[in-house]
């Protein structure tokens, strides 16, 4: 029996509100969601592309449209046991007196708060929410340019935000990205964060990358670097062996959790 138009309709809808939710789901979960097959899914993902509200990945679904308020709480309520390890492991890796340069988002945040088990750390970010968590620790030196808060995630942005960061020397450059896909291309969905970076990865010693699970096989609109030139990779989730192969040939040293 065929579906009606009205029916397929409101199918499609509440899969956009579920991507919008999550930012990054799988075709297995989101037929689950719905009640659906996976193949259902599969066709409804191509329409919402079609439109232009949301990206087929690798197994996966992912949100391009502008990111409102409910929708970024919701991705901090996501995998947050997940990122919690993570952070902790990486703040392990941090020496005392260490330089860090801190990337934006949730799973960056976690490792602001991670981070204050060391002492005497000089931190350069441009998320703001990152840079109250440090608040009160007199041995801690906070960097942050200026510019205009983004209030949905806490980024301060600004024309100027590049040639700041460009001043620093960083022993460590922690980073956070919207997706790795199966190449090792890691990217983000904002060119903005990724000029940012990129600048904070040439200036540092060790570059690190905080993944959760759930980015592994997606992507972002805009490419920040590949895989070979991350130096520490610690994720929560064992790679695909595509992945696992290209990380034994570059020398990646994965951390375990």
């Amino acid at each position: 029996m065929k579906i009606a138009p009205d029916k397929k309709e409101m199918r499609r809808r509440a899969l956009s509100q579920i991507v919008e939710e999550y930012g990054h789901i799988s075709l297995t979960e989101a037929a689950k969601n719905l009640g659906v097959s996976v193949q259902t899914v599969r066709r409804d993902a191509l329409e919402l592309e079609q439109q232009g509200c949301a990206r087929r990945t690798h197994g996966g679904i992912a949100f391009t449209g502008a990111l409102d308020r409910g929708a970024y709480q919701q991705r901090r309520r996501t995998q947050t046991a997940e990122k919690k390890r993570i952070a902790g492991r990486i703040a392990d890796l941090v020496p005392d007196g260490a330089t860090v340069f801190l990337d934006i988002g949730t799973t960056c945040e976690a490792v602001a708060l991670a981070l204050l088990e060391r002492r005497n750390l000089k931190i350069v970010t441009y998320s703001i929410r990152s840079a109250m968590l440090f608040d009160g620790r007199e041995d801690f030196t906070v960097v942050i340019p200026g510019g205009v808060v983004r209030h949905i995630d806490g980024a301060i942005i600004g024309t100027g935000a590049a040639d700041f960061i460009a001043q620093f020397n960083f022993d460590y450059a922690i980073i956070a990205v919207s997706g790795m896909d199966m190449q090792g291309c890691l990217r983000d969905d904002d060119d903005f964060e990724v000029q940012r970076v990129r600048i904070a990865m040439a200036q540092s010693r060790k570059i690190v990358l905080a993944l959760t699970s759930n980015k592994i096989g997606t992507g972002g609109l805009v490419k920040l670097c590949d895989l070979r030139e991350i130096d520490i990779l610690v994720t929560n989730d064992q790679l695909p062996p595509p992945l696992c192969d290209l990380v034994i040939q570059t020398d990646i040293d994965i951390v375990p959790l």
